[in-house]
């Protein structure tokens, strides 16, 4: 079995984030919806493209969430969420739940229902997973969250939604916003 030990870090070693968020921007992402409902029973709602497959047996998948996030707490202790990967039609949705906002969902009440542990689930998406909390991992200034799959659906025909260097649109659309590559 494979264990992977971290490296410690020297203290000296220093980092610009700013270059570094710009160089992790160079990997295309779909962008994806996460809600839930917290122990006050609040929905929360946030856009994310940090979604990933983790297993099919059992069914798990994994996002991450910033601490400092208004939400992150409600997150971190539910015991359900749903996860929407967003269609390239619904960039309005994605930069709405991207703000905060007082109730995110006011805005936009008919494009949910109520799905898994009480979790507002988008009526259409590319496709949605309802799942249980499976673990919490805290690692740097993120928490990962893995959770089991009870539920999903997909719509192979739905176009998603991307995220390039900054930019969200439909895979054609960033094609077109990034340059070309000049050949030598």
């Amino acid at each position: 079995m494979f264990a992977w030990m971290p490296h410690p870090t020297p203290a000296h070693a220093t980092v610009d984030e700013r270059r570094l968020r710009q160089s992790l921007g160079a990997f295309p992402t779909g962008v994806c919806l996460v809600t839930t409902v917290g122990a006050d029973g609040k929905r929360e709602g946030m856009t994310i493209n940090s979604f990933a497959s983790v297993s099919l047996t059992p069914p798990l998948i994994l996002w991450s969430v910033r601490e400092a996030a208004r939400s992150a707490d409600a997150f971190v202790t539910a015991p359900h969420f749903t996860l929407s990967i967003l269609g390239a039609d619904q960039k309005d949705l994605a930069l709405h739940f991207a703000r905060p906002a007082p109730d995110k969902f006011d805005a936009w009440e008919d494009a949910f229902e109520t799905g898994l542990g009480g979790c507002p689930r988008l009526r259409e998406s590319v496709a949605t997973y309802e799942c249980r909390l499976y673990s919490c991992h805290l690692e740097g200034d993120h928490s990962i969250l893995v959770g089991r799959v009870e539920h999903f659906s997909h719509d192979p025909q739905r176009p998603p939604l991307m995220f390039h260097a900054g930019k969200m649109g439909s895979v054609w659309e960033l094609a077109e916003q990034t340059p070309q590559a000049v050949p030598a």
